[in-house]
């Protein structure tokens, strides 16, 4: 009887994320610095100009970033960090390669914040990340990668906690800005559980070369929060 609950316990486990899953759970939870909502990735401006205004276009203009735009960009450098999570000096030249890519100073400052304060706290769990962080400025993606690869995270598991705090975080943001109701919220979140793991497979079989953005909309908003009269968020 022992032995048939130990091994069903152990192929649970791994369906649902490998080894790491729990540790998973906090990596993308609001307790890391990550998900304290201070950044709207120009959220806010397009919010102000009536463009995000209730479940619907919120949805779409997620569903445009992890499809065409940035998100979908940081799970190809998520992925790609993963897979060279044990190797410095690849994940340097990623890192800076990711921030170059970013389409505006406030989206640059927001993936690299991001990224070193996700590195401070994964310290916790590993130790070495400190030593990572002095090494080279990480954007938010890369830091989850190799966070997630070294913590026994299995690639899609990564990849759609990846892309599900991201999503979160913008969620809980026009919550506050436009604003949304509480249950409003969780419609969005509801919505693109069907939209992330297929994002999750595209990113998988992804590779630098894809990296690529037709999100021109909310490239100018983040460009144009810069200079925002009102503003809650930092980005």
């Amino acid at each position: 009887m022992t032995g048939n609950m130990t091994e069903d316990n152990t192929s649970m486990h791994t369906a649902i994320g490998g080894h790491g899953f729990l540790p998973l759970l906090s990596w993308v939870s609001p307790a890391f610095p990550t998900g304290n909502y201070a950044y709207s990735h120009g959220l806010e401006w397009a919010v102000e100009q009536g463009h995000i205004h209730d479940v619907a276009s919120l949805c779409r203009w997620l569903e445009a970033l992890i499809e065409h735009g940035s998100l979908k960009n940081d799970l190809i450098f998520l992925n790609t960090a993963w897979e060279c999570a044990y190797e410095d000096e690849a994940l340097a030249d990623l890192a800076a390669y990711a921030l170059a890519c970013a389409s505006s100073r406030e989206r640059y400052e927001e993936s690299l914040w991001q990224g070193e304060a996700f590195l401070r706290a994964a310290s916790v769990w590993q130790p070495d990340c400190t030593a990572l962080r002095k090494a080279f400025a990480c954007p938010l993606p890369v830091a989850q990668g190799l966070v997630f690869r070294r913590g026994k995270v299995e690639r899609l598991a990564a990849l759609q906690a990846g892309g599900y705090g991201a999503v979160a975080a913008l969620v809980a943001a026009v919550v506050k800005l436009v604003p949304l109701g509480q249950t409003d919220g969780l419609r969005a979140l509801q919505h693109m559980e069907a939209i992330l793991p297929q994002a999750a497979q595209r990113a998988a079989h992804s590779t630098l070369d894809d990296v690529s953005s037709l999100c021109f909309a909310a490239d100018l908003a983040a460009m144009q929060h810069e200079t925002q009269r009102t503003r809650l968020f930092r980005t």
